[in-house]
């Protein structure tokens, strides 16, 4: 299973399935998962056959900064790699190679992302939610 970097690949439907899996995203509706899609940059997913098992989005300038967004492996693929295929296909992508900083939000699975490099930077975030 190989990360793909086709975003007119993407099934719109089986991707509403996979955020379904999650705590954080499982109310999203398809017109706003498309126009998210839409400007999105890379837009990486892993399939099995014909089901999307994997996905992960960035949004970035494709210079300087990155913020990935919606990393999901199926729970039923989980623990086999597909995870950390993603992540490296995302700080590997050529579009993303003079990025120096990548900005990720999450509250769970951190040491998943520690193992990969990433750290807690508590003072270097502000939020505004509407």
């Amino acid at each position: 299973m190989d990360v793909t970097d086709d975003r007119n690949r993407v099934d719109v439907e089986q991707l509403l399935e996979l955020y379904r899996t999650t705590w954080w995203a499982h109310d999203r509706s398809r017109d706003l998962v498309r126009r998210a899609l839409d400007h999105s940059h890379p837009v990486l997913t892993v399939w099995d056959g014909t089901t999307l098992i994997g996905f992960t989005r960035v949004i970035s300038d494709l210079t300087f900064r990155a913020t990935i967004w919606d990393v999901i492996v199926r729970p039923s693929h989980q623990g086999r790699g597909i995870g950390t295929q993603l992540m490296h296909a995302v700080l590997d992508h050529p579009d993303l190679k003079t990025v120096t900083t990548f900005f990720l939000l999450t509250r769970d699975k951190h040491s998943f992302y520690e193992r990969l490099g990433f750290r807690h930077e508590p003072d270097k975030s502000m939020i505004l939610r509407r």
